[in-house]
């Protein structure tokens, strides 16, 4: 807390001077006070004042997350609408192509075709015969065609409707965690704002929270965006780590791959200089990440999650931003936006994954050899 007030002091000595003076003198006897022992009532005062934060900082994220399912439901509300148009144009389409259609079933049926067959017969000579084929080729080439169009429209307005019914479902989707998210958000604001009573002075908690916030808009979440976006990119490379000497093989078709936790930093320090600043933990089947990045420590826990012999999902557990968690809209957001997962083909078509576990500063994945050509082992 007392780094916070100091950083706090510096952003405002950039502001006024005159005012630098006053508000230097009230924050350092805060430190002197959170630095010396202190009376039970201030300590629950300094631990009121930790929890407003928190959850002043839970609901501008949860605020945040409302903006965005916003405009997420307004584009696939634009979506839905061109998706209603082009239905009614393939609608016109059909039903012209749909005569079109009867006409050439109604020819076959009737056996107005067959009987141009009879012209094959009635030709004087081979150079008439080819002639009367050609066209006839044309004509039931033109046929096919017909009914191929037809059918092939048919199915891009099968496709326009179910791609209209997942909007639909998605929005559903979204107003559900809209209002999932905004009770849990008047929740957080209601909880806040009783804490907040308790206090007999809540002005410099106000301007904590405010300065929480500008840390967190202008540092926080910019830091995590460009964090994940680097890892994901990098993550496609983790099969550069699967060399001879880290893989021991069972027998001919299960192998395993152990990635020590320093080998594993040292690859992602060689890979940006983003994780110099980081260090990468393997604890109780668990990722941590702990880094600092301007004066700012975040700290992510997530675990990797076998969705598939093929796929290994990251989900994320929690995030920290200078020690204050992160509400789970914003971890949800992360997972969506970034892909952290793992997907072994990376390192051979034919492998798959049977168990992953994160353990003793070990990465272990048995992995198993799927055999080509339908071939299969128990």
């Amino acid at each position: 807390m007392l780094v916070r007030i100091f950083s706090i002091l510096l952003k405002m000595g950039e502001k006024a001077k005159g005012e630098i003076m006053r508000k230097s003198m009230m924050f350092l006897l805060i430190g002197l006070l959170l630095l010396c022992p202190y009376p039970v009532g201030a300590q629950e005062a300094a631990s009121l004042e930790q929890l407003i934060l928190q959850q002043h900082l839970t609901q501008k994220e949860l605020e945040r997350s409302l903006t965005l399912l916003k405009q997420e439901e307004s584009t696939l509300l634009k979506e839905t609408a061109q998706l209603d148009l082009e239905l009614k144009k393939q609608s016109l389409v059909i039903e012209a192509m749909r005569r079109h259609a009867g006409e050439v079933a109604r020819a076959y049926y009737t056996g107005e075709r067959a009987s141009f067959l009879s012209l094959l017969f009635d030709t004087e000579n081979f150079n008439q015969f080819l002639m009367v084929f050609d066209f006839l080729q044309l004509l039931y080439q033109r046929d096919l065609d017909k009914l191929e169009k037809f059918q092939e429209e048919r199915a891009k307005a099968a496709q326009l409707q179910e791609d209209k019914r997942m909007r639909l479902t998605e929005i559903q989707e979204l107003r559900r965690q809209f209002e999932s998210r905004l009770a849990e958000k008047l929740a957080v604001q209601k909880a806040k704002e009783d804490n907040l009573a308790q206090l007999s002075d809540a002005t410099g908690t106000e301007a904590l929270m405010d300065h929480l916030m500008e840390d967190w808009q202008q540092r926080g979440l910019p830091a995590f965006q460009t964090f994940f976006q680097v890892l994901s990119k990098v993550m496609f490379q983790i099969p550069e780590l699967a060399t001879p000497d880290r893989i021991h093989s069972e027998d001919w078709f299960t192998h395993t791959l152990t990635i020590k936790q320093d080998e594993f930093n040292e690859f992602l320090a060689s890979k940006d200089d983003l994780f110099k600043q980081a260090e990468f933990a393997f604890e109780d089947n668990q990722l941590i990440v702990n880094g600092s990045y301007n004066q700012m420590n975040i700290r992510i826990v997530g675990e990797y999650q076998l969705v598939s012999p093929q796929e290994l999902k990251f989900h994320i557990i929690s995030l920290f931003f200078d020690g204050f968690q992160l509400p789970q809209s914003t971890i949800e957001e992360m997972e969506k936006t970034y892909n952290l997962s793992f997907y072994p083909s990376l390192i051979s078509s034919n492998i798959e994954v049977k168990s992953i576990s994160l353990d003793n500063q070990q990465l272990k994945l048995q992995l198993k050899v799927d055999l080509p050509f339908g071939f299969s082992l128990k």
